[in-house]
């Protein structure tokens, strides 16, 4: 398998404007010093508490970050990345099936029965209701909305398709669903999970676990767990009597 993504030594910065009082702007680092690789097909974690730098790395990948240094070799042409809130990215004037069949009219390569079709195959994969086709995005619950988009971007064939905080409006076994349905429609597609949510990437197949913007671990859900502090507290906070448990 071909790479597909490689980061070395990445640094983001931003600026910190100060406050009403202490107006002076000074540079500040939103990540620092970020290495890793990722493969055809795999499904990579990024998790850590709110301000850590998920967010940053996910928007420098694509090209969304003015201020970095370092490498990031992305060698794919069609990247897709959905957004925690994908409410003002849709067209309030078209119904959802419209919304979803654009990338394929784009395509020029479907008649409408077979765009029809690719449609209601890929809302069947994301857990929606084919008649949410005939819905406004406004008639459509928050996490019905993220699952949407989320079937948007994936009609594109992307490969590499990054969700940032995509599924924290869903409940738990909603969040499996989906998580289950992206690994069997992905072939190839490398998916980047971003999330605060220990759930939603513990079954990737790498997980980075981001502290003040500093990677403080890389592995699997299980040796994480087992050997890292930073992703043993993010866990436990969310699952308390599993740690109950383990201190018995």
């Amino acid at each position: 398998m071909k790479n597909i993504l490689e980061v070395k030594n990445l640094n983001v910065y931003y600026t910190d404007k100060g406050s009403l009082f202490h107006g002076k702007k000074e540079e500040k680092h939103a990540l620092k010093n970020v290495s890793f690789t990722m493969r055809e097909g795999e499904i990579l974690g990024l998790v850590g508490e709110s301000g850590c730098g998920k967010t940053s790395l996910a928007k420098a990948l694509l090209g969304m970050q003015k201020k970095y240094d370092g490498e990031i070799r992305l060698d794919c042409a069609n990247p897709q990345m959905v957004f925690q809130d994908p409410y003002g990215s849709l067209n309030p004037a078209k119904r959802i099936g419209w919304i979803l069949e654009e990338p394929l009219r784009m395509k020029h390569a479907y008649s409408a029965e077979e765009r029809r079709q690719k449609v209601d195959e890929m809302l069947d994969k994301v857990g929606l209701d084919r008649k949410c086709r005939e819905h406004y995005p406004n008639e459509l619950s928050g996490g019905q909305r993220q699952r949407m988009t989320i079937a948007r971007a994936v009609v594109r064939d992307p490969e590499i398709l990054i969700l940032d905080d995509s599924a924290s409006a869903l409940d738990f076994a909603t969040d499996a669903k989906l998580r289950h349905a992206i690994r069997e429609m992905g072939n190839d597609m490398v998916v980047i999970i971003v999330s605060q949510r220990s759930s939603s990437i513990q079954y990737a197949d790498q997980i980075i676990v981001l502290d003040d913007g500093k990677v403080v671990g890389i592995g699997t859900h299980d040796s994480l767990l087992a050997e890292n502090e930073v992703y043993q507290e993010i866990y436990y906070s969310q699952f308390p009597k599993e740690a109950a448990g383990n201190e018995k």
